[in-house]
């Protein structure tokens, strides 16, 4: 059943928008600052670029893979012209699950290793991945959700950007799994592996 007013399409983007401000800005409380060591006058070099420089670049990866599940979900707002009940539960599902990720990052800081807190995050990337290449299949097999003249070629190409997020969570949870040498670089570096695929496979991500 397609959803009525009061609550449309706009309303949703415009609370979609919002769950992902609030978030980006969460990302900031995850940077170690001098107040965080026991006494910020004897910081090492060596603590200085392992713990604050490490947490900035966390969140840079952070805050770009945030900023790519942003886009997809726009570019999936932008091919449908009306939601359903059933969209609209999920899609809250897909909201807390982007809610929780500063919570769930900050667990795979706690030691240089991996530990099982390390897949809380992950595990977390992968639910949101999933949420929406769901949601993307969903509205593709309720054609009275989707704008008149998307062409089968552009759904499918979405369908595709979508597929990337999931499958490189997956990549990533092997690799904690395996407790790969040097993982801890790699993984910081998968947050960007998604945006280069995508870029490098289906052109650029904001292409419509």
């Amino acid at each position: 059943m397609v959803i009525s007013e009061p609550i449309t399409k706009v309303n949703l983007e415009r609370i979609t928008n919002a769950i992902f401000a609030f978030t980006m800005t969460l990302l900031a409380r995850d940077i170690v600052t001098p107040q965080e060591y026991e006494q910020a006058a004897r910081i090492t070099l060596d603590q200085f670029t392992f713990n604050t420089i490490g947490s900035i670049i966390d969140f840079v990866g952070i805050f770009v893979l945030l900023a790519m599940f942003w886009l997809l979900f726009f570019q999936m707002f932008h091919r449908m012209k009306t939601f359903d009940y059933h969209f609209l539960h999920v899609h809250m599902l897909a909201l807390m699950a982007i809610v929780i990720i500063p919570f769930s990052s900050e667990f795979s800081d706690l030691t240089p290793e991996f530990t099982f807190t390390d897949f809380f995050f992950q595990i977390n990337y992968l639910i949101l991945g999933l949420i929406l290449v769901y949601l993307w299949h969903y509205a593709r097999s309720k054609p009275a959700l989707l704008e008149p003249a998307l062409t089968e070629a552009d759904a499918r190409n979405l369908s595709h950007k979508c597929l990337v997020p999931p499958i490189v969570a997956v990549i990533a949870i092997l690799m904690v799994l395996a407790n790969f040498r040097f993982g801890n670089y790699l993984i910081d570096f998968m947050y960007f592996v998604p945006f280069i695929i995508i870029a490098i496979f289906f052109g650029k991500l904001v292409a419509e």
